[in-house]
């Protein structure tokens, strides 16, 4: 099954379906601040080391896989229907949710739609700078006014923690 492609002109690394067999993932930053993210929008930031300054949480193997993670939340308030930018964490049906990631030097894209909704998200950090952007443009492609809640979760090692013992 194919699940992406080179694009030698962007000089990027396509993937044009969510449900890859593992974790596709990107590198992203400088010396001393850097994020790896996977084509799902999960992953982690570190300060330093990758191993040892973990800034948020990321479990390579972890069942389900690819959480947690950066994620965009999307709800349409009228209908309570609700969605995410990235394929994970709400997994919608694909033959509903348009989906496109690129991979590129220093910067992923995630692009998708859903219920004419499009969501682009532009991840990357700034050269030499400490810190990570999330860039997201939304595009009502309906004719109808649609009235949309975005919301980000980007899980920290504290606030999982926070979290656990909550559910304990």
């Amino acid at each position: 099954m194919n699940y992406g492609y080179f694009d030698d002109t962007n000089r990027e690394y396509v993937v044009t379906r969510p449900d890859t067999p593992g974790l596709w993932s990107n590198y992203m930053g400088s010396a001393d601040f850097g994020a790896i993210i996977t084509n799902n929008g999960a992953g982690y930031t570190f300060y330093k080391s990758v191993a040892q300054g973990r800034l948020s949480r990321f479990r390579f193997n972890s069942i389900p896989a690819d959480m947690p993670g950066n994620f965009i939340y999307l709800r349409d308030n009228e209908s309570g229907d609700f969605w995410s930018g990235a394929w994970q964490p709400v997994a919608k049906d694909l033959n509903d949710y348009k989906y496109e990631c690129r991979f590129g030097a220093g910067y992923t894209i995630i692009s998708s739609e859903y219920s004419r909704i499009s969501c682009k998200t532009t991840y990357f950090i700034p050269l030499n700078q400490n810190f990570e952007v999330w860039r997201i443009k939304l595009k009502n492609n309906s004719d109808k006014t649609r009235k949309l809640s975005i919301f980000s979760l980007l899980c920290t090692k504290s606030s999982y923690f926070r979290q656990k013992k909550q559910l304990i």
